[in-house]
């Protein structure tokens, strides 16, 4: 304001000459009055908002320490830290996922991995400068820029053949658009095999990044260390002023701990010295940079690119993140991909940086977003750590008892065909065998909570329990197989139930529940667990109505089923878009039947009217909700709204193609085989025994034939149709087997003859 009133002051006076001087000395005396105002005004300039990616490929959050990463460590206690998955559209690699990363939504890379070069780099095997190979492979100018990613025509035509909506480059893209700049320092390169994963998250749609530094210079030679080659710190340090001065975006590639995984294996005493002096190094590196950063203005987030090799071993492939500096307040981190407190996306990351720069993704193209802190009182990183080993724990269990449960079905459910059509003697043992198959669900709910320590004990317990479990149960209802079922498949309904409610702490940790490390789903109830609470709801339904056949009782099924879709199909609770039709659909045709409402289209479209406005409705309040709010199911929608068909068609696509792929490989789609085959058999065999049991049990039958359409419907619409189709099944050949024993053991003693009492 001071400055204007001079400037006005100076031109008021410019045409009267004579009274220069009196101008010229009424300027000096408002200097004078306002020295400190007038310097700040005319020296003072506001330096520009930076946001830095150190990117230190292959860290581990257990690398992390007070210790050895002081730095780290004190950006982990003034700011937030949290796990990200390293989801892509092929595997845990350093190429996939920078590109996945620099895209804000899944990607890979093709034959030729990542090729990024200095402008004027020349590349041997091709006779050209990095600028001429750059321009006939895309027909770009590279102009100016400081790096270019010469194959980005490989990995555009790559991903437009895959069923998504990739843009690689997208983050580099955006900033662009709005005028910004990014630069790259550093690189992955070792013995000659050279690796720019940096470049893949900075570079732009045209694959140009305006400036930085990517080439042999980045990289100094080691002969007394055991890498032979590491990043050339005093290099990098040396182009960090320039970097910062012209770029907004400026990314740090940091890869000595990458090239220790490369370099020819030694002593163990000898590589934990190496890695240690790689970390010690990481972390000067890091210290100097925040050391230079202004908290309030500027952002700073480190990342490795994927997992170290110790850490796949162990079935953990949580990536470290670090965020520090403005608007980061110390605690957890989160997202609204994942909505659990200490586990993000890496698809977080590029929203992330364009929210700090307050700008939009005006391409449309990033499935993830922006990355908040969560307030966390106690040790940020040893809860980190507890995070990490316990989803790695259920990670390596899964792999153990999933597949042991289904090949316990397959083995039990044909013992029990033996039983019934051949060996009948085998019933009394088969019976019990069938029957603990319901109990795992079950156990497997508590499992993951129970402190075991070690995974032999986590295996040790499960059959434990499942033995104890249905020993207890058998012994309860007497030797009444069908009972003991019908009560186990209630109780595992009402902790469902209730998991769900209180924020499905049960099923996160549970082999049978799902893997955030692999990024499908991260809350709500999954496939597995939909099919179970599918098959029990409906089971213990048909059960109670057959019992108690009274309108009241089927008033209060119609709440119950109403209930179970609600809590399946919100967002907030169970979050299963897939299941949200599904389940309305099963139920309806099992109430439908228990009802004996005789089935015509307007009753059919009614219901079906329903089911849709019902579905509308949540997805309507999910869409209201700000998108960092929403759920995968509304961010979905708004991808369709701003997409439009051919979003949907991509969709539907990826859906589709994952069913096909896991009818293809899971261990699910071999127990699926198994019982449709022995249901096969049972309508044919033994003789009458359907029949009889249709005569005998005609409002179970009912029952049955819900299971089936749930079975099946989840089986077209569900991505992962083949594993709830599978699990919904298991309340539909268990009880059938049980009541088969049942019509089997009274045959038997209508077929004994009475014993003499002279005898």
């Amino acid at each position: 304001m001071i400055k204007y009133f001079v400037q006005q002051m100076v031109k008021s006076c410019k045409p009267r000459p004579k009274s220069g001087i009196y101008s010229l000395l009424l300027v000096f005396l408002l200097l004078l009055l306002f020295p400190a105002y007038s310097f700040a005004e005319t020296n003072q300039t506001v330096e520009a908002e930076k946001a830095y990616l150190i990117l230190v490929d292959k860290l581990s959050i257990h690398d992390i320490s007070p210790e050895v990463t002081p730095n780290i460590y004190r950006m982990i206690k003034n700011g937030g830290l949290g796990l990200a998955t390293s989801r892509t559209l092929r595997g845990q690699n350093n190429m996939d996922s920078s590109l996945t990363i620099g895209a804000g939504n899944i990607a890979r890379a093709y034959k030729n991995g990542i090729l990024a070069f200095n402008h004027g780099e020349s590349i041997s095997d091709h006779g050209k400068t990095a600028a001429q190979l750059y321009t006939s492979l895309t027909g770009y100018e590279p102009a100016s820029s400081a790096v270019l990613f010469v194959n980005l025509p490989e990995i555009a035509m790559g991903l437009s053949e895959e069923n998504v909506t990739t843009i690689p480059g997208a983050l580099g893209e955006n900033l662009r658009l709005n005028n910004l700049n990014a630069a790259v320092l550093g690189n992955s390169d070792y013995d000659g095999i050279q690796l720019r994963t940096g470049a893949a998250i900075g570079m732009d749609a045209a694959g140009q990044i305006a400036f930085g530094d990517v080439g042999p210079d980045t990289l100094t030679h080691l002969p007394d260390r055991s890498i032979n080659q590491g990043t050339n710190y005093s290099y990098l340090l040396e182009k960090l002023p320039a970097a910062k001065e012209s770029a907004d975006l400026i990314i740090l590639e940091l890869s000595d701990l990458a090239r220790l995984e490369k370099a020819i294996p030694a002593f163990p005493s000898l590589y934990a010295e190496e890695k240690s002096a790689c970390l010690q190094q990481i972390d000067q590196m890091v210290g100097q940079v925040i050391s230079e950063i202004d908290p309030e203005r500027d952002l700073v987030l480190l990342f490795p690119v994927s997992p170290s090799a110790e850490q796949l071993k162990l079935k953990d492939s949580f990536l470290p993140i670090v965020a520090y500096g403005k608007n980061i307040s110390p605690g957890s981190l989160s997202s609204g991909s994942t909505r659990r407190d200490f586990i993000i996306a890496s698809t977080d990351i590029a929203p992330t940086i364009l929210d700090f720069f307050g700008i939009e993704d005006e391409l449309n193209a990033m499935i993830g977003v922006p990355v908040r802190t969560a307030p966390f009182e106690g040790d940020t990183l040893q809860a980190a750590m507890n995070v990490a080993d316990s989803a790695s724990t259920t990670t390596r269990l899964r792999t153990i008892l999933v597949k042991s449960y289904v090949v316990m079905q397959i083995i039990f459910i044909l013992l029990a065909v033996l039983a019934i059509f051949w060996f009948t003697p085998m019933r009394k043992a088969a019976e019990p065998l069938v029957l603990s198959l319901v109990t795992v669900p079950l156990v497997l709910l508590f499992l993951g909570k129970l402190p075991l320590g070690q995974d032999i004990f986590y295996i040790l317990g499960a059959i434990l329990l499942v033995i104890l479990i249905t020993y207890l149960t058998v012994k309860l209802f007497k030797g009444h197989m069908f009972n003991a079922f019908v009560a186990i498949s209630a109780i595992t309904l009402l902790v469902l139930i209730i998991d769900i409610l209180t924020g499905t702490a049960l099923i996160q940790s549970s082999v049978l529940g799902y893997d955030p490390m692999v990024g499908a789903r991260y809350y709500g109830i999954g496939n597995e667990y939909l099919g179970i609470m599918l098959g029990s709801a409906i089971i213990t339904a048909s059960v109670l109505f057959e019992k108690y056949p009274y309108r009241s009782v089927l008033a209060v099924l119609i709440v119950l089923f109403l209930f179970i879709c609600f809590i399946i199909g919100n967002p907030g609770l169970g979050a299963q878009s897939d299941g949200m039709i599904t389940a309305p659909v099963a139920f309806a045709v099992t109430l439908f039947l228990l009802s004996n409402l005789r089935l015509h289209w307007g009753l059919v479209a009614a219901a079906f009217g329903v089911i849709i406005a019902a579905s509308a409705g949540l997805i309507g309040f999910e869409l209201h909700k700000p998108v960092e709010m929403q759920s995968h199911l509304g961010r979905a929608f708004n991808q369709v709204i701003q997409g439009g068909p051919e979003e949907l068609w991509t969709i539907l696509l990826r859906k589709a193609s994952m069913n096909i792929k896991l009818i293809r490989y899971t261990i699910w789609s071999r127990v699926f085989l198994v019982m449709f085959l022995v249901l096969s058999l049972l309508v044919f065999r033994p003789v009458g025994a359907l029949k009889q049991l249709l005569q005998e049990r005609p409002i179970l039958i009912k029952g049955f034939a819900g299971l089936i359409t749930g079975a099946v419907i989840a089986l077209i619409i569900n991505d992962s149709g083949i594993v709830a189709t599978s699990t919904t099944c298991i309340y539909l050949v268990i009880p059938l087997l049980l009541l088969m024993f049942e019509i089997q053991e009274k045959k038997t003693e209508e077929d004994t003859p009475p014993v003499s009492e002279n005898n």
